[in-house]
């Protein structure tokens, strides 16, 4: 992809989709179990089934990831927001939705002529952006309940991890990669927070507008207003019970 933010190679996983019936939706997640691992709850259900609707390619193997490195039993948070087990599906799961509900409302492919270069956006950019914005806190928390430790072996980064994992199994259009890079909004800036930061408010304006698209939340916000929206929705999802 040439614009990605992210370039890691590929690697494969331990899991065999069975195929369904012709006509019936799949079982996103009736794989074969190399370790015994059995899955019955409907959200997890629900996410597989929404990530395999993008068809994209690797989705499969991603979906294995998830559920092998435990997304769907990982809290979201040590003792703050959905910190529980499951919490973080929960919570993407939600963004997911209010995603898909508000960019509907707002219509927010709608050229404003305000000098905007957007890239266009899909339902799958949202599913894809608001199931996996997160996925960098699998194994980033330890213990069997609030309030959980943080894990001091997790890497480093916070969406420029989840980047750099989901690379690993789809290639991701531009602004699903926006979208996921920018989705703290200015908790994610160094004028915020200099020690986790992953990018400034402002570009550098010695530099051209092609240099700069992107590279700042200013700039992402004002040329792709969904970007904007995913840090709403992460960010109301929190008052949800």
């Amino acid at each position: 992809m040439s614009r990605s933010l992210v370039k890691e190679e590929q690697s494969e996983m331990l899991f065999i989709p069975i195929a369904p019936p012709k006509g019936v939706m799949p079982n996103v997640l009736g794989y074969k179990r190399m370790k015994g691992v059995t899955v019955a709850d409907e959200r997890e259900q629900t996410i597989g089934t929404l990530l395999m609707s993008t068809a994209r390619p690797g989705m499969d193997r991603l979906i294995g990831y998830l559920v092998v490195d435990g997304f769907f039993t990982s809290p979201a948070s040590t003792r703050f927001h959905r910190s529980c087990p499951g919490g973080l599906a929960q919570h993407s799961l939600g963004v997911c939705n209010l995603l898909l509900k508000y960019n509907k409302e707002f219509n927010l492919n709608t050229t404003r002529n305000f000098g905007q270069v957007s890239f266009p956006v899909r339902e799958e950019n949202l599913i894809i952006a608001g199931l996996l914005h997160d996925v960098c806190k699998i194994g980033a928390y330890l213990g069997s309940g609030s309030p959980y430790k943080w894990n001091r072996a997790q890497p480093k980064g916070h969406a420029l991890l989840s980047l750099i994992r989901i690379a690993k199994y789809i290639e991701m259009e531009p602004i699903e990669e926006l979208m996921i890079k920018f989705h703290m909004g200015t908790y994610g800036t160094f004028e915020f927070e200099s020690y986790a930061a992953e990018y400034s408010i402002k570009g550098d304006k010695s530099k051209s507008k092609e240099e700069r698209y992107g590279q700042s939340l200013r700039n992402a916000w004002y040329h792709n207003p969904i970007v904007k929206l995913i840090y709403f929705c992460d960010e109301l999802e929190m008052f949800s019970k």
